[in-house]
């Protein structure tokens, strides 16, 4: 069964481990593990969102990696 995006984006608020003054400072794709610690959640927990579908910001396969655009990572957060 998966998460839901709202679940993922309400314990980001309450959680996040990043500042806001560090998420501005962000540049235009970052890792998976920056975005899930922005987010609240565990690098493990942000794969699997991905995978399943349900990871609330935009992601890009790049490669053998995958990155996230700043953009929606601030949209999903309010910043």
């Amino acid at each position: 069964m998966g998460t839901s995006i709202a679940s993922v984006v309400e314990g980001a608020h309450e959680g996040a481990a990043m500042s806001w003054e560090e998420l501005r400072a962000l540049p235009p794709l970052v890792s998976v593990v920056t975005a899930a610690r922005a987010l609240g959640i565990g690098r493990t927990t942000a794969y699997r969102l991905i995978k399943e579908g349900t990871f609330p910001v935009r992601t890009l396969p790049l490669g053998g990696s995958t990155k996230v655009s700043t953009a929606s990572l601030w949209e999903v957060l309010g910043a």
